[in-house]
């Protein structure tokens, strides 16, 4: 909660790094049923995720599953990453 409560000074502490890229190996997971995910502003970006994360190895969506994916689907999660390590 204290990430919402302080999204403003998130922001401006975070604002040297605006346009940076994520230059490591990245796997992303996400469930289909998460609201951000299917919400409109994102559906759009993650098809172009390598453009911000060019090292992005896999995208991984979670059928039936919601915004706590580690939670929800421990085993998938779990399995998922290390298959991702494994490739490292």
């Amino acid at each position: 909660m204290n990430w919402y409560r302080n999204i403003d000074r998130n922001w401006e502490l975070l604002a040297p790094w605006s346009g940076a890229k994520v230059q490591v190996p990245a796997l992303y997971v996400v469930g289909d049923r998460d609201g951000v995910y299917r919400s409109p502003s994102w559906s759009h970006l993650v098809p172009s995720l390598k453009q911000f994360v060019p090292l992005l190895r896999e995208t991984i969506v979670l059928k039936g599953c919601g915004h706590w994916t580690q939670q929800e689907r421990a085993k998938d999660v779990s399995n998922a990453l290390l298959e991702f390590l494994k490739q490292l």
